[in-house]
């Protein structure tokens, strides 16, 4: 699965991140500050492990993820969040975003279900979460309150909330930030609402808006089943694609299409192909189309492609084409 780039663009505004915050941030990864900025950029699930490690070592705070979780409002989730919003009601739309969560926020899995008189909404971050499970948990945690609070238009002070885990050290977070009864050491984590609640009418309700996210939402979900059945060389020439002026190296694709190294090597070579060829074949597309633009220069089709010296690029051209960047040039500008 790969997720927006949205959260994580966000947070950097948060930590009010200069450029140098920025690289801190993005350390570790394949992703440059120009990937922030681009609204339809998604990313792997490690990349977004990686960089909320950097994020908490960045914001060495508790409960950061509270405090997060507080600062999203509906639209930061996209359809989901319109889903939510134009919903019949509170159950129908949490009923919706059971199904579809997972294509926003990784390694935290939503569960809803009716028990009694209650409506539970359940958090599962895993047994024993690591502090970047338990900053999404955080953050789920107020965001999903905010957003029952947001068309309830009252603060949920009849709610429970329960947690699987000791009362952490910054307790105090989650008694600002979470209303209601408290509870820690409990079976999972999940929130409580009195079942009534969920099944009054949303006075927000639109039914042509909601049919429409459901319809954004239930695409989305092809386009991510759909990517996971593409052949790997495809897989593989459409990242590079999509990052020119990157030099790969196979542990970072095999990162970013979560696989292990030898596995993707194994699959590209019952495809016929490997690694090495398809970044030549990618490498060598790119840089005919640089040499042949105006007033471009041997040195400057290096740097854009990534190489840190043109030398470099010259003896990959050579071994792509079998001559100098400048012969291809001259020889391309005689056949006109």
């Amino acid at each position: 699965m790969t997720y927006p780039v949205t959260y994580i663009r966000l947070v950097a505004r948060q930590l009010r991140l200069d450029d140098a915050g920025i690289e801190r941030l993005l350390r570790g990864t394949t992703l440059s500050p120009a990937d922030l900025r681009d609204l339809e950029r998604r990313i792997s699930e490690t990349e977004t492990r990686i960089v909320l490690g950097n994020v908490l070592a960045i914001a060495a705070r508790p409960g950061f993820g509270l405090e997060v979780g507080r600062r999203l409002s509906i639209a930061a989730h996209g359809a989901l969040g319109q889903l939510l919003a134009t919903s019949p009601n509170l159950a129908e739309a949490w009923a919706s975003l059971e199904r579809f969560h997972a294509l926003r926020v990784p390694l935290v899995q939503l569960r809803c279900s009716e028990v009694d008189d209650s409506y539970v909404i359940a958090l599962d971050a895993g047994e024993t979460p690591d502090a970047v499970r338990m900053f999404l948990l955080e953050a789920m945690a107020v965001s999903v309150q905010r957003g029952i609070e947001l068309l309830r238009g009252t603060r949920l002070d009849d709610a429970s909330w329960r947690f699987a885990f000791p009362a952490p050290a910054h307790v105090e977070h989650y008694e600002r930030q979470l209303h209601g009864v408290l509870a820690f050491g409990a079976v999972s984590n999940e929130l409580r609402v009195p079942l009534a609640t969920m099944y009054e009418p949303n006075p927000f309700a639109d039914p042509h808006a909601w049919e429409l996210a459901l319809r954004r939402c239930e695409a989305l979900a092809l386009e991510h089943d759909a990517d996971r059945t593409v052949d790997w060389r495809t897989r593989v020439t459409h990242l590079l694609q999509r990052h020119p002026g990157q030099l790969w190296t196979l542990d970072e694709i095999a990162a970013h299409v979560h696989v292990s190294k030898r596995t993707l090597m194994r699959y590209l070579d019952a495809e016929g192909t490997s690694f090495r060829a398809l970044v030549d074949a990618e490498l060598e597309r790119q840089a005919k189309i640089e040499l042949l633009a105006p007033s471009s220069t041997v040195d400057s089709v290096a740097a854009t492609l990534g190489y840190h010296d043109a030398a470099s690029f010259r003896r990959a051209f050579r071994r792509w084409c079998g001559e100098s960047p400048s012969g291809f040039v001259a020889r391309r500008s005689r056949d006109g």
